[in-house]
């Protein structure tokens, strides 16, 4: 209708990632070894319309993922493992064409850490020593296509998406040792940026 034109709806989307991330895998820890640069991820996002017009819509919102990355760096009783997270504030441009592009940019705030965890799922056992932690904040830009964008009677579908994220988190060394240094006092700066290959759902 005209109306739905005037005021157009909501975009939200979840998905899936693939991360890389060349940052972690340059740290040098005392107990040798290293991160993987490949990791991957969970998150989504909502976009609300503030702008229509002929050449397009402009949406702003809020997204959010998580995602990690294993390592072959033997800790007291647990490899190291690397989590992110990050909530971010971005603005979304869908142009009228081509149908489904939309290009994002702004700015995420992160939180990661590099911990020992061990899960046993069997015996409901679960414990995690945290090495390090951190936040900090940088902007990011991506890409993403709804394949569904401009089909008739179609309103959500597959989406594929691309992010890189600017980040610096500075030093990365002990903050507490268990029983032996793992990442020393100062493994390397661990920064940006952060790849993301998204695949996923998305709705309109």
């Amino acid at each position: 209708s005209a109306q739905d034109q005037e005021f157009p709806k909501m975009r939200w989307e979840i998905w899936l990632a693939a991360t890389q991330w060349s940052g972690v895998n340059d740290l040098l820890p005392s107990a040798g070894g290293s991160f993987d640069k490949v990791g991957f991820g969970v998150g989504g996002g909502a976009h609300w319309p503030i702008a229509t017009g002929a050449s397009g819509d402009l949406l702003v919102g809020l997204k959010g993922g998580a995602f990690s990355h294993d390592s072959d760096i033997q800790g007291d009783f647990e490899d190291l493992v690397s989590r992110d997270g990050y909530v971010a504030f971005s603005a979304k441009w869908i142009p009228g064409t081509p149908q489904g592009l939309s290009l994002d940019a702004g700015y995420a705030y992160h939180f990661v850490d590099l911990s020992q965890v061990d899960n046993d799922y069997f015996s409901y056992y679960y414990e995690e020593f945290e090495s390090w932690e951190d936040s900090a904040g940088g902007p990011f830009v991506g890409i993403s296509w709804d394949s569904w964008a401009g089909r008739e009677g179609k309103n959500g579908g597959l989406l594929l998406g691309f992010e890189v994220h600017f980040v610096d988190f500075e030093t990365v060394r002990d903050e507490d040792i268990y029983i032996n240094p793992v990442l020393g006092p100062n493994a390397g700066t661990l920064d940006g940026p952060i790849y993301l290959f998204q695949l996923g759902y998305s709705s309109r």
